[in-house]
């Protein structure tokens, strides 16, 4: 069972994940562009630049199906989270949760975002971890 803030800290780690596979992709159709460039010679394309070239095709459309299932996740996850962080009620207690695990933000940049302290925002963010346990039944 998942604790709060591994519950929580989902939506960062896929949303790494899913970068991670947006530079694969991106890597990938520049060797694509790179294999069909008009600079081969036709003896690299008699000797499979086509092949390669197709094959790397389909591992572009493969990793875009994938990419698409994980946004689509991503997205049912965070509609999931946001619910569950408005049980916390307080408003400012909402916006630092919501603002460290759906949008990424340090403590730190929450506090300059807010005009709070650290120490608040801090203090805030455990009051709020502590509410949202109790409200979900995590630990």
């Amino acid at each position: 069972m998942l604790t709060a803030r591994e519950y929580l800290e989902q939506v960062l780690k896929l949303d790494r994940l899913i970068n991670s596979k947006l530079a694969e992709l991106s890597r990938l159709r520049h060797n694509k562009e790179s294999l069909s460039s008009p600079t081969l010679s036709s003896d690299k394309v008699r000797s499979g630049g086509v092949n390669n070239s197709m094959s790397t095709v389909d591992k572009i459309i493969d990793l875009e199906r994938t990419i698409d299932g994980e946004i689509d996740k991503l997205v049912d996850l965070k509609a999931e989270i946001r619910r569950k962080i408005d049980r916390v009620y307080n408003p400012d207690f909402i916006t630092v949760l919501t603002d460290k695990y759906i949008n990424g933000y340090t403590l730190d940049q929450i506090a300059e975002r807010m005009n709070r302290s650290y120490e608040t925002i801090r203090n805030w963010h455990g009051e709020a971890l502590q509410i949202f346990r109790r409200e979900t039944g995590m630990k």
